[in-house]
């Protein structure tokens, strides 16, 4: 074993064990990102250049590799995601009748970070990889770092296309699909739109995550208090995917919020994610968990109803109206916690 995959593997049984906590495992991401960079063709340590190689598609922003790159400097996101991904693979193994677990990896960014340190774990005949990202610039380093750590044998195929419209290969249909293509409040990048056609191909699929959901609230008043939470806006999981099968149009339907009678700060979209199984990301926890302000910070009065919709597209991400409220509809209490 040559010394680059031999640091990895002593990284990977940390992270993947499904016994460590979330807190427990930042010093080996960390120590995950700076192997990485250490062994990549791609320089981190550039102060220009940040957003080249970026591309605006028919369904959202695909970021730069540079702008990739940095997703592996968030220690918890990064814990998080490679421990649900290995628990995934492994629940699949249970009932795969000794057939290696097939990964779709869509959007692997200059690192294919997610997938390594499982490479790491499990032999290349219990779990295959397609690796796939829509700039060949970023396919190329994520291809060029695995055969760097000797797990060339663990990837099945490299795909450079847009995975909010590629056709899944015949005969490669995935029994896990990974994607973290996300901003906050499932804003600019495509997600939503890589979710939707990717599962519409392969619907039994494990999905990571399993849940991004986005609530209406008030950012937290002291570090350790929690975010106020006055409903939820907008779900994006597997019923979520089912249930827009039928939908045509330029958007999906979302909730409506009606905002307390007196409002004491601006309110905060605030997104949450289920990674899989009770692996969850909450606020403040890693960049995707934020409170945002609403889009173009308006000013609104107590007791406005907000009604939201997902808008779809090259721009995606959640619009609202204002409307009165109906006099059938129930205030919310003032102050709901998380």
């Amino acid at each position: 074993m040559n010394p680059a995959r031999a640091e990895l593997a002593a990284i990977a049984a940390a992270l993947c064990d499904p016994q460590r906590s979330l807190a427990s495992l930042v010093g080996e991401t960390v120590q995950l990102r700076q192997l990485v960079e250490r062994h990549s063709r791609l320089s981190m340590d550039r102060q220009d250049g940040l957003r080249d190689g970026e591309s605006f598609l028919p369904s959202g922003w695909a970021i730069s590799p540079v702008q990739a790159g940095l997703c592996a400097r968030e220690p918890y996101r990064s814990a998080a995601f490679i421990q649900g991904l290995a628990q995934a693979v492994s629940e699949r193994l249970d009932v795969s009748g000794g057939q290696p677990v097939r990964v779709l990896y869509a959007g692997c960014g200059p690192f294919a970070l997610l997938a390594l340190p499982v490479m790491a774990v499990l032999d290349a005949q219990l779990v295959q990889f397609s690796i796939l990202d829509v700039h060949a610039e970023t396919l190329a380093y994520a291809r060029d770092l695995i055969a760097v750590l000797g797990l060339d044998s663990h990837v099945a195929e490299y795909l450079c296309a847009d995975a909010a419209a590629c056709r899944i290969p015949a005969g490669g249909m995935p029994d896990v699909i990974v994607s973290e293509t996300m901003n906050t409040a499932l804003g600019k990048e495509p997600q939503v739109a890589i979710l939707r056609n990717l599962h519409a191909q392969a619907p039994a699929a494990t999905l990571l995550p399993a849940a991004v959901t986005v609530h209406l609230g008030l950012d937290r008043r002291a570090p350790d208090a929690p975010c106020t939470d006055w409903g939820r806006v907008f779900t994006l999981d597997a019923d979520a995917l089912r249930a827009w099968q039928d939908e045509g149009g330029d958007s999906l339907p979302a909730a409506s919020i009606r905002l307390p009678d007196v409002l004491e700060q601006a309110p905060r979209l605030l997104t949450r994610i289920r990674v899989h199984g009770d692996i969850v990301l909450g606020d403040h926890e890693c960049s995707l968990n934020l409170p945002l302000a609403l889009p173009g910070k308006p000013s609104l009065a107590g007791g406005s109803v907000l009604d939201f919709h997902y808008r779809l597209g090259s721009q995606p991400g959640l619009a609202f109206c204002l409307r009165r409220m109906p006099e059938s509809m129930p205030e919310l209490p003032r102050a709901v916690s998380q």
